[in-house]
Order: C-alpha cells, then sequence, then structure tokens
C-alpha cells in the first residue's frame, strides 16, 4: 500500500506552518517516512529526508539560511533538491561535498497547501487538477486536524449514508436547539423538520453506484417530500479524496485523508466556493459552533483536535440524556472521529459483519487493494495517476 500511495501527490502541510522565506523548518511524518520541510531564501517549499548525512543529527534543528538548511552539528548544507551546498569540515576540493546527497522530494504549492510526490522519480506524475486550485483565496477555508487511526477506516465513513440518521441525528432535533437559534441568528436558514428529514429519517437508503475511471460516485437515494427524490452524492478520487456535495451555490467540501503512517493520519478539508467568496456567517460557524460539517476545532497553535479520544470527546451525557444530542459529543466532524477512532487505531475487519448497507465498504476495500496489488504484482500504473484531470 505504501508503494501504491507513493504514486501520487499529497498535501504534506500547510503553506500557514512555513509563511516566510528562511523560517524555522518543521517536521512531516508522511507514510512513516519522517521528514524536514523548510522554505528556501527564495520562497520555495521542499521536503528533505530528517537527518543530515555526516552523523545523523537532526535537521530540524539546523538553520535555515541563504538558500539552504545547514546542520547544526557540524555545518554542512543541504538545498531543496537534496544537493549538499557547503562542506565546511572538508578541504574545499574535496569531492565528497558533490558525491553526499540528502533524499528529497519535489513539491507545489496550491490553495494554501504544500503538496509533494514521494514515488519514483524515473516516472513522471502530474499534478492533479482540482478545481478549488483555480479559486481566489476569498473562496476557500481550510483545515487541518489529527486523526488517530488508520486512514482507511476514516475514508470508509465518506461512504456510509446510513450512519447518519444515529451519529448526526441532533439535525433531526427541533429547531429551539442553541446551535439552530445561532445559525438563524447569523442569517443562516433554519433546519426544517422536512429538511432533516429528507437527510436523515431513512436510515436505509438506496446506493447508486457508478464507477469511474478515478474512483467512484456514491448517490444515497432517499424518498423526500412531494414525491421528490433527495441524492446525497459523494465523489471518490483515489487513493484519498473524497468531495461531499452541496445544492448548487452551496459550498462544497473536501477531503483528503493522508496516512502519517499506519495508525495516524492527516485529515485536510477544503471548504470552496466556486460561485462566490466564503461569507461571514460560513467563517463564523466554521471557526464556531456552527452546524457546517467542516466546523473542527484545534487546540489553538496545533492541529491537535480539542475533542479527542484522550478526554472521551468531551461528551455531554446530560445532552445525550436530554435528546440533544444523539451521542452527546458536539459536532459532525468530533462525531465522525468518535466512531472511527473508537474501532482502534487499526480495525480488525475480521470482526465486522458488513450488511446490506456497507456495500459502499466493501467496494471501496476491494478497489485499493486491488490497485495496490496490481500495481505491485504486474506494475499496473494506479488508476488516476497518468491523468491529472
Amino acid at each position: 500500500m505504501g508503494e501504491y500511495f507513493r504514486r501520487f501527490w499529497h498535501p504534506v502541510l500547510l503553506s500557514e506552518e512555513v509563511p516566510a522565506p528562511d523560517c524555522p523548518p518543521v517536521r512531516v511524518r508522511l507514510m512513516g517516512e519522517n521528514l524536514i520541510a523548510f522554505r528556501d531564501s527564495t520562497g520555495k517549499v521542499g521536503l528533505v529526508e530528517q537527518y543530515c548525512r555526516h552523523r545523523k543529527a537532526d535537521l530540524f534543528f539546523g538553520r535555515n539560511e541563504e538558500g539552504g538548511l545547514r546542520c547544526a552539528y557540524h555545518g554542512w548544507k543541504f538545498d531543496l533538491k537534496g544537493d549538499c551546498l557547503d562542506m565546511p569540515t572538508e578541504p574545499p576540493d574535496s569531492r565528497l561535498r558533490t558525491e553526499t546527497k540528502l533524499q528529497a522530494y519535489p513539491c507545489e504549492e496550491h490553495a494554501g497547501m504544500v503538496w509533494a510526490y514521494l514515488g519514483p522519480k524515473d516516472i513522471p506524475v502530474q499534478y492533479p487538477q482540482l478545481e478549488f486550485n483555480r479559486l481566489p483565496k476569498e473562496h476557500l477555508f481550510i483545515r487541518k486536524s489529527l486523526l488517530e487511526c488508520n486512514f482507511l477506516q476514516a475514508l470508509e465513513g465518506q461512504f456510509d449514508s446510513s450512519h447518519i440518521g444515529f451519529l448526526h441525528s441532533f439535525l433531526a432535533k427541533n429547531q429551539g436547539n442553541p446551535q439552530a437559534r445561532r445559525r438563524a441568528a447569523l442569517g443562516g436558514k433554519p433546519l426544517s423538520e422536512s429538511d432533516a428529514g429528507q437527510t436523515v429519517r431513512d436510515v436505509l437508503p438506496a446506493m447508486d453506484i457508478h464507477d469511474t475511471d478515478f474512483g467512484f460516485m456514491l448517490a444515497a437515494k432517499r424518498a423526500a417530500a412531494n414525491g421528490k427524490t433527495y441524492l446525497r452524492v459523494t465523489q471518490w478520487c483515489l487513493p484519498h479524496h473524497t468531495f461531499i456535495c452541496n445544492p448548487p451555490g452551496e459550498t462544497l467540501l473536501w477531503d483528503a485523508w493522508v496516512p502519517i503512517d499506519d495508525t495516524n493520519t492527516w485529515v485536510y478539508r477544503v471548504s470552496y466556493n466556486p460561485w462566490r467568496p466564503i461569507n461571514e456567517r460560513e467563517i463564523y460557524e466554521f471557526n464556531n459552533a456552527g452546524l457546517m460539517p467542516m466546523s473542527v476545532q484545534n487546540i489553538p497553535g496545533t492541529y491537535l483536535p480539542v475533542r479527542n479520544r484522550r478526554n472521551d470527546y468531551l461528551i455531554d451525557r446530560a445532552a445525550q440524556l436530554r435528546d440533544e444530542s444523539y451521542t452527546g459529543i458536539s459536532r459532525i466532524p468530533n462525531q465522525d472521529r468518535m466512531a472511527y477512532e473508537s474501532m482502534g487505531e487499526m480495525s480488525d475487519y475480521d470482526f465486522e459483519h458488513l450488511k446490506t448497507s456497507d456495500l459502499m465498504i466493501s467496494r471501496t476495500r476491494r478497489r485499493v487493494f486491488a490497485a495496490a496489488e496490481a500495481l505491485v504484482r504486474d506494475g499496473t500504473v494506479p488508476p488516476g495517476v497518468d491523468d491529472p484531470t
């Protein structure tokens, strides 16, 4: 699976983590590999291996200066490509400097994120043409947070439409709750009984699945008022991109579930609107106590969620007993986080009993396992790699 993932571009950190030329370097862990990201004097971002090739001192403690990262131990200096620029402990005519090189990976910046390609250098892979990369920054709202479990059990949650009627069922409660009143006061449309009913009443929706060259498209069908059908459409782009729909004109949601290692995942979330800037009401809800699905709260100064498994996601049993929340856990992403992480760091699939409503879970596993096996066994190019559109 590691070889498979390395054939794709991945977000590795936010641009705000390396905010200016020659700013302090940042530790990055991706697919079990420890790396260092830094922005050089020209403003470009690079990603190199963590340790200096001299005595294996950690380059995180190095000096980012004059176009390269200088090791704090003996002063060896490396650029974004991993080339050694200076080796002060060796004679000036030594060939050792030109022969010494760090492992380095190409990076690109798009939409407030730094992306990297960690695959074979002799295989050209183009950066994916994601819709939000073409939008002005006013049309975007970006968040990153840590998820303490394997990427796949979290990714699968995006394709599980039946859980909405239980895990998130506070949406179906009356409009007198504080979150709904706050939404209405900020000019948002209150959740009506019909709106909520369309979303959560039917816990066994009909699934319409369409395979695509890059993954699949899933439509969960539910009966709506006046003989209409409510469709909740989710797109999956291999290997870890998911898109959740909203009505035309409304803000859309993209997620990337990026493996840090086998048991930890970075979740990158971009709310974006192709038609208009993100408005003040949406920004308030993202940052405070709104109902929007993107409203993840991190511990200030970190990308670690305030509500996490160590504090039981700050579950409010009183609210749960009062039927204000089915789970007693505030906010949709925290409810999802509880479900994903409570399975364990790596879920035991042999323990599960998948049923009718889990069709997409089994489809997801078969698709990603088959693609990884075909690459390792036969060298088959993974779907989506050779076509950035």
